[in-house]
C-alpha cells in the first residue's frame, strides 16, 4: 500500500509591508501614562540656589557614606591581619604540639621494640630452659623404670624374703613411693 503525498502549503507570496505611521495628537490622548508613575515628583525645574543646596547635601552624603565605607575597609582590614595572627598563633601551636607527639610516639616505638626484643631473648632462653629439662626428663625414664620394676620383684616376694632393707629404703627414695 502505498503512503499518499503530504499536501504541500499554498507559497505566499512576499510584499513589503505598508510603511504607515500613526500621529495621535497630544489631546486625543486618552491619558499618559507617566501620571501615576511620577506622582509625588517635582514637576518644575529646580531653582539655581535650591540646586546647589541639593547638591551640596548629595556631595555630603556621598562624603559621609564614603568615610564610612573607608572604616569599614579599615576594620576589615584590621580584622584580617587580626584572624591571620590568630591563625598563625594557632598554626604554631599545633605544628608545636604535633612536634612533640611525633617525638613521644617515636621514643614510645623505640622503647617498645626494645621490649619485644628483651621478652623474645627471654622466651627463646625459656624454650631451651624447656627442652633441656624435658630431655633430662627423658633421661630419668630408663633408670624409674628400672627402679620400679625392682620394687615390684621385692613386693612379689614369699614372706621370708619379704624384709626391708637398706636396699629396698634406697628404692623407695628413687622410686617415690
Amino acid at each position: 500500500m502505498a503512503l499518499p503525498e503530504e499536501p504541500v502549503p499554498p507559497a505566499v507570496p512576499s510584499c513589503p509591508l505598508p510603511g504607515k505611521i500613526c500621529h495621535v495628537a497630544r489631546e486625543e490622548r486618552p491619558g499618559s501614562c507617566c501620571g501615576m508613575a511620577m506622582a509625588g515628583f517635582r514637576t518644575s525645574k529646580y531653582q539655581l540656589p535650591e540646586w546647589h543646596r541639593r547638591n551640596a547635601r548629595v556631595f555630603n552624603q556621598a562624603y559621609t557614606v564614603g568615610e564610612e565605607a573607608q572604616r569599614g575597609r579599615a576594620e576589615a582590614g584590621h580584622l584580617r591581619r587580626h584572624a591571620a595572627a590568630c591563625a598563625q598563633r594557632a598554626q604554631q601551636h599545633s605544628k608545636s604540639t604535633l612536634g612533640q607527639r611525633l617525638q613521644d610516639i617515636h621514643f614510645w616505638r623505640v622503647e617498645l621494640q626494645k621490649e619485644v626484643m628483651e621478652l623474645d631473648a627471654e622466651t627463646n632462653l625459656l624454650a631451651a630452659q624447656k627442652l633441656r629439662l624435658e630431655r633430662a626428663l627423658d633421661a630419668t625414664e630408663v633408670p624409674y623404670g628400672v627402679v620400679t620394676d625392682n620394687l615390684q620383684c621385692r613386693e612379689r616376694r614369699q614372706p621370708p624374703d619379704l624384709v626391708i632393707d637398706e636396699v629396698e629404703r634406697q628404692l623407695l627414695k628413687v622410686g617415690g613411693h
